[in-house]
């Protein structure tokens, strides 16, 4: 306890430097964390724009081309459909006509007019035509009265090996509504996939035509792969209607299990879906490299912090020492041994008495002026010495000025303070012997309750030092309380 209060001032600016200290690392952590977080939600914005632009550019590619197929199968209505609906086209002219429609647009794989049976009336194939009624793209019109536009699903042809088409039809019914024909564009999903395809920053990124039940039109990258094959999205492609076309989301791709940042465009008149995807590890991998080189930097800072502030407190501690320390005898100072014996005189830590022993150095004066002030300080050193060696490891020794000294022995009454007052002037007697013997005069007194102050106890210990001198030096005199 004792050493706590000696110690009370350099503990508090160790602890300020401590506090500065962790408040500083503290602060350094908070500020790259938040770095940090800004940089990774600016990364994921530009994920989600980047998505967006995918998906936006494979609906607008594919919009665009199915309007341009659309085209196609209203120019096959004028073809053979006469104003009555009762005279036969000419088969040759309608042929010739869909063919040079064919060659307009590179990515029609067929064109073909079927007739309410499901037979093959006219188209732009070669030789026999296949029979075609179990077809989807007839088989809807047949089961409905309506001639709304089909979009159907990618199928490998019958006709043309290997290769993947989706059809578009229509129909044409008469006055009573009954079907008279189904006109079909055959496209060639290859070309068509060609046609939506971009390039990417990121060789992980992808997009995707599907329809509104999940069945993949094109895919870009590894469309071989996925073409017709479906994927289950009921919850995000439900929620695409034609009030809220847009939604995005991070999920697990089901086609190639990777995380992914997905947006969907739904067409604005067709069944169909554009996705754009990026993938999160890709995108955030410049991030963890940031983050963990951010990490890096808050460590050696914060290490560098600590050697600071720990420096910081050596230099503190060592000026604070040196601040109450004596030069000459490495004793406490005036001041240090003074405020120490304030503070033990207020401390409630200590119940019992406080003595003081103040000590002078018998002729000190004379040594100065036979030998010099070397030699005296030489000699004050020397006393300093054996001071420290025998009081007791509780009290504490001040260089009070001049040539006196300071002990303060806190929890120590009369008796026990002329004890080691004792062993002191015997010490210091036997000890100090050249190059002159020289001896110390003590005097002792304790606090009592008629001191009002500590200045009353040391007045009385100042007046027990003059009175051992007036006795004939080199002993001890204990003041009364």
């Amino acid at each position: 306890m004792i050493a706590e209060h000696f110690e009370s001032a350099s503990t508090s600016t160790t602890h300020r430097f401590n506090v500065v200290a962790a408040l500083a690392i503290a602060l350094l952590a908070i500020l790259f964390v938040a770095y940090s977080v800004f940089d990774r939600r600016a990364i994921l914005a530009n994920g989600w724009e980047s998505a967006g632009q995918i998906a936006e550019h494979t609906s607008l590619v594919a919009e665009g081309t199915l309007d341009t197929t659309r085209q196609l199968l209203r120019s096959m209505a004028f073809l053979v459909r006469p104003t009555t609906l009762r005279e036969p086209a000419n088969p040759a002219l309608v042929r010739s006509a869909l063919l040079k429609l064919k060659e307009q647009t590179e990515h029609v794989m067929d064109l073909l007019v079927i007739d309410d049976k499901g037979a093959i009336q006219h188209w732009t194939g070669s030789g026999q035509p296949p029979d075609i009624r179990d077809r989807s793209y007839f088989t809807y019109h047949g089961e409905r009265t309506t001639s709304g536009l089909y979009v159907g699903e990618p199928t490998l042809s019958k006709v043309h090996a290997n290769k993947w088409f989706f059809a578009l039809s229509e129909a044409i019914r008469d006055d009573q509504g009954r079907l008279r024909f189904v006109l079909v564009a055959i496209v060639d999903v290859a070309l068509f996939h060609e046609r939506l395809s971009v390039q990417f920053k990121l060789s992980s990124n992808s997009q995707a035509l599907l329809a509104d039940d999940g069945t993949v039109y094109a895919r870009n990258p590894d469309h071989a792969r996925y073409v017709g094959k479906k994927v289950s999205r009921p919850r995000e492609l439900a929620s695409l209607t034609a009030g809220h076309r847009v939604a995005t989301i991070v999920s697990t791709s089901q086609l190639d299990q990777t995380e992914r940042l997905l947006s969907f465009h739904h067409l604005d008149h067709y069944p169909l879906v554009a996705v754009g995807t990026i993938v999160v590890s890709d995108l955030l991998g410049d991030w963890k490299q940031r983050a963990i080189m951010l990490a890096g930097l808050w460590l050696l800072l914060a290490a560098a912090i600590v050697w600071l502030a720990r420096r910081a407190n050596s230099i503190s501690r060592a000026q604070s020492e040196l601040a109450n320390l004596d030069d000459l005898t490495g004793l406490r100072n005036r001041r240090s041994i003074l405020n120490t014996a304030s503070i033990l005189d207020r401390s409630e830590a200590h119940t019992g008495s406080l003595s003081l022993l103040m000590i002078d150095i018998d002729h000190f004066k004379s040594i100065n002026d036979r030998f010099g002030h070397q030699v005296g300080d030489d000699m004050l050193r020397l006393v300093s010495g054996v001071l420290r060696t025998q009081v007791r490891t509780t009290d504490i020794v001040g260089r009070y000025g001049g040539e006196e000294f300071l002990v303060l022995m806190p929890d120590t009454g009369p008796e026990g303070a002329l004890l080691v007052a004792e062993k002191v002037r015997r010490a210091v007697a036997d000890k100090v012997i050249q190059p002159v013997p020289v001896t110390i005069s003590i005097g002792v007194a304790t606090t009592s309750e008629n001191d009002v102050t500590l200045d009353r106890t040391l007045s009385r210990a100042d007046a027990a030092l003059y009175a051992a001198k007036e006795a004939g030096r080199n002993r001890v005199h204990v003041a009364s309380p």
